[in-house]
């Protein structure tokens, strides 16, 4: 196959995008589509080369695979043992065993279903997880593993025309895709290979209607289907954003807009030259090593950084991902394709050793725990940790869990309930263990960062219909007769403690609705607060008895940060761990929403529950009696969970 040096300048523009994207950089906004192009390129050369080769005579299914192992597989095990290594010195505990999981399915090729079942894409804990990108390559491996064999089945029956089954199977993928999502099951749609494949087949369906080959259409019409090619890539990346379902008909515009630059871009054209200069071709060269290495670079600087990294500091670290590329370029991807000096043999058993070895790491990781003797003080990194049940249990997105498929703790009789946002997730989990003792159950209902949204549409997708659904289904359970609810009432009205300390000041941008344009932010502050004493109010009518979780003191920074090996983005150390924020910050910081919370009839049936009092004296530590009660800086462990959930069962 003729080499087209515009095809590597296209791979310029979608590995810049994606990078831009994770750095949050402004402009990027749907930076993701970057994936979607790599996919359409993916099939298309792919393609091209199979069907080369099947009109030669010199298919080789072993060959295919040989030639996949070398382009894909050793750059990946470099960058899978340096950012191992880096992971055993810089994560705790609970961080490296998720990070040993996720080792796991990169070396099965199936990170793609690991992070399906893990958090969504766009969410915050999920930008701290250095294999996150390897979801795409699952895909890719994935669809190789089956369409060679599919395309030779296909080449030598003949009778079959090839197009019509591609198109087929491709129209059958978009459709699976608007189905998943019109059933709001958005992570099982971005991840999973079944709602990809079309992405791949378009651009395989490309190379099969040989675009080379088309003479009817003349030069200016050409150039005009590039433009639009870029314009439609361009206007993708600037336009959508996170809350875009994707992908959906929505991706037929970065697909779309690849396949008319693929099929119509000429090198002595416009666009040609702009992707075919020699910087735009260079970025294309390194492509693959700069989206391997950027993801850990930028998850480790978040993962160690006090505050949020600035666009400064991402430009040193895709700079430095820049440099590694460059060098995994030219002295790990260029060596492993010369055959003189790695046969096919030892191609795959270097392949296999590496895979197995990564593999096996992963185990080793998980059946260690994170490994917390690592550390100077391993009870305490032991004890900042959440629920075990967090990921199973907590929901987000629109694919959420609906009430009547949420956990129950742990006893037969289900008689109490959680209701509210991720700071409930571990108090259920406490909550449930007490009731245990007791013969009692308790239903979990949590939905990340969602507000008390009954009369308002939430900023998170899907938050505020299923807080209808819970609501409304505790009202109908006859057996709950009480109903625990907090949530992280500061954080959505006046913002997160990014840089610390801060205090609200009086008109911060909101953190729970994006519906309300125009309307002062004291009216919206009000309508949370209106909303939340509704939620209470009905149930209450519905004959529950109600506790309300008032604020959890926030730290200064993740507690974690403070007793792993330390970085140039942070100087806390474990001393200081006694005395992390004073209570009188606490009572600065929510004074909002402690003066409403304290206007509540409390009596009989309505309860308040106070974190601080538990938790603070002057001070509000992160360590007490030996354990961390937090596992992050504004979530408790579950250490620190057991030491609240003792009081609701006093009253």
């Amino acid at each position: 196959m003729k080499y087209r040096r515009e095809v590597d300048g296209l791979r310029a523009i979608a590995v810049l995008a994606v990078v831009f994207f994770h750095a949050g950089f402004s402009g990027f906004s749907g930076g993701y589509i970057g994936v979607d192009v790599f996919f359409v390129i993916s099939g298309y050369l792919i393609t091209s080369i199979l069907l080369n080769e099947l009109e030669q005579q010199r298919f080789s299914i072993i060959n295919f695979y040989e030639r996949r192992a070398r382009r894909i597989l050793p750059a990946l095990a470099v960058v899978l043992f340096t950012t191992s290594i880096a992971a055993f010195f810089l994560m705790p505990p609970s961080l490296l065993q998720d990070y040993a999981r996720s080792l796991v399915s990169v070396a099965a090729f199936s990170s793609n279903v690991f992070f399906y079942l893990s958090n969504g894409y766009f969410s915050t804990a999920s930008e701290e997880k250095p294999l996150l990108h390897t979801w795409s390559l699952a895909v890719e491996e994935q669809y190789y593993l089956l369409f060679p064999l599919l395309l030779a089945g296909l080449w030598y029956m003949r009778r079959i025309n090839i197009i019509w089954v591609m198109l087929i199977l491709a129209a059958t993928s978009l459709a699976l895709s608007e189905y998943l999502l019109r059933q709001n099951a958005v992570d099982a749609n971005f991840y999973l290979i079944f709602s990809r494949a079309w992405e791949l087949l378009a651009g395989s369906l490309l190379a099969l209607l040989r675009p080379e080959k088309w003479h009817t259409l003349d030069q200016r019409t050409r150039n005009g289907l590039a433009w639009l090619g870029l314009i439609l890539i361009i206007g993708a990346v600037f336009f959508l954003d996170q809350h875009t379902p994707f992908p959906s008909p929505y991706a037929l515009i970065p697909v779309l807009g690849a396949c008319l630059i693929i099929a119509f871009c000429d090198p002595s054209g416009a666009i040609g030259k702009l992707l075919c200069s020699r910087g735009m071709v260079g970025i294309g060269l390194i492509s693959y090593s700069l989206y391997l290495w950027h993801q850990p670079l930028f998850a480790f600087m978040r993962m160690k950084s006090t505050f949020s990294p600035n666009a400064m500091m991402f430009s040193v670290a895709i700079a430095l991902a820049f440099l590694l590329a460059i060098f995994s370029y030219h002295y790990v991807e260029q060596p492993f394709r010369h055959k003189q000096r790695y046969s096919r043999s030892r191609i795959f058993q270097l392949s296999g050793f590496a895979l197995v070895t990564m593999f096996c790491a992963g185990l080793a990781g998980m059946q260690g725990k994170g490994f917390p003797d690592r550390f100077q003080q391993p009870e305490l990194m032991t004890s900042a940790v959440g629920s075990p049940l967090r990921e199973q249990c907590h929901t987000s997105g629109t694919d959420y869990l609906k009430p009547t498929q949420s956990c129950k703790y742990f006893g037969k009789h289900i008689t109490w309930a959680t209701l509210g946002d991720s700071h409930t997730v571990e108090l259920a989990y406490a909550l449930g263990e007490k009731l245990k003792q007791r013969n009692e159950g308790l239903l979990h209902l949590s939905f990340s960062g969602c507000p008390p949204a009954l009369l308002f549409e939430a900023r998170e997708p899907g938050c505020s219909a299923w807080m209808r659904e819970a609501v409304a289904h505790l009202e109908q359970r006859q057996d709950i007769k009480h109903v625990l609810i907090g949530f992280s009432y500061t954080r959505a009205l006046f913002g997160n403690l990014e840089h610390y300390p801060s205090l609200p000041d009086k008109s911060p941008v909101n953190k729970f609705t994006t519906k309300y344009a125009g309307i002062p932010q004291e009216a919206l502050r009000e309508k949370y607060w209106q909303s939340l004493e509704s939620t209470i109010t009905r149930l209450l009518a519905a004959g529950k008895d109600v506790y309300v979780v008032y604020p959890i003191p926030e730290l200064p920074m993740d507690i974690t940060k403070a007793v792993t090996p330390p970085s140039i983005l942070h100087t806390a150390s474990p001393q200081n761990l006694g005395h992390m924020t004073s209570r009188a910050f606490y009572l600065t910081r929510h004074a909002f929403i402690l003066e409403k919370l304290d206007s509540l009839p409390y009596g009989k049936h309505l309860h308040a529950i106070k974190p601080a009092d538990h938790l603070c004296a002057d001070n509000c530590p992160a360590v007490m009696d030996g354990e961390a009660l937090y596992y992050d800086d504004n979530h408790l462990s579950l250490a620190g969970a057991r030491k609240i959930m003792s009081d609701p069962l006093a009253h």
